[in-house]
């Protein structure tokens, strides 16, 4: 029986496909364990959330239902990523791991821009932010991109940027959540980049992701949708 092979535009997970570390398989159960309990949380909380928006705002459970699932998404291959070792399932489930990155991010600003953005600015933000998010996810999946630090990049423009624009039309309360967030992120990226050189520092990088997460999403509870 001849063997089935995935494409290999779609198994190019960037080389090496966790920041720089190795996979370790005897600390590979942590890594799936904090993504896989933050992606079931996700979940929970954020069905929740999009229904305490839907009576007063369908729009806004829309966005948060955009939001919820980026999150839940990219929590969820990344836990398989660190369950399914055997390649080439390995690799195009890290590929897609790093590609909901892009996601995540457009998501979490998503029910922020449809609530607080200008008028002027709301459509051409999101569209902008989600644009570069599957111009994001394009890379990663098809064109072979394997370069770390550009990725890493990318990451924090996306993070960043749209920021700008919301500075001075959001709520102080829900400014400083988003910043606190951010913050969170930025320093976990520092972790992921040197990852290789002590055992069990990718969960300290899941950790600092799911603080952030959590951050952003107590922010969006209380400034967004409550």
């Amino acid at each position: 029986m001849k063997q089935y092979r995935f494409p290999q535009s779609l198994v190019n997970a960037p080389s090496p496909p966790h920041g720089n570390a190795p996979v370790r398989p005897d600390e590979e159960w942590a890594n799936a364990l904090t993504h896989g309990v933050a992606a079931l949380s996700a979940l929970l909380l954020g069905g929740w959330l999009v229904l305490d928006a839907l009576p007063d705002n369908p729009g806004l459970a829309f966005a948060c239902g955009a939001y919820i699932a980026s999150v839940f998404a990219t929590f969820s291959f990344s836990a398989l990523s660190h369950t399914i070792l055997k390649q080439p399932l390995l690799d195009t489930l890290r590929a897609w791991d790093q590609a909901m990155i892009y996601a995540m991010i457009s998501g979490t600003y998503t029910p922020i821009i449809y609530r607080h953005a200008p008028d002027a600015v709301r459509v051409p933000l999101l569209t902008a932010i989600w644009v570069a998010a599957f111009a994001g996810i394009a890379g990663k999946l098809l064109l072979r991109h394997r370069v770390n630090n550009v990725a890493t990049v990318s990451y924090l423009l996306l993070g960043w940027l749209p920021a700008i624009p919301l500075y001075g039309n959001v709520p102080s309360g829900l400014g400083w959540g988003m910043l606190l967030g951010g913050v969170l992120y930025t320093l976990g990226v520092i972790v992921l980049l040197n990852d290789s050189k002590l055992k069990y520092l990718h969960v300290v990088w899941h950790l600092f992701v799911i603080s952030a997460a959590l951050c952003h999403f107590m922010a969006i509870w209380w400034y967004v949708v409550a």
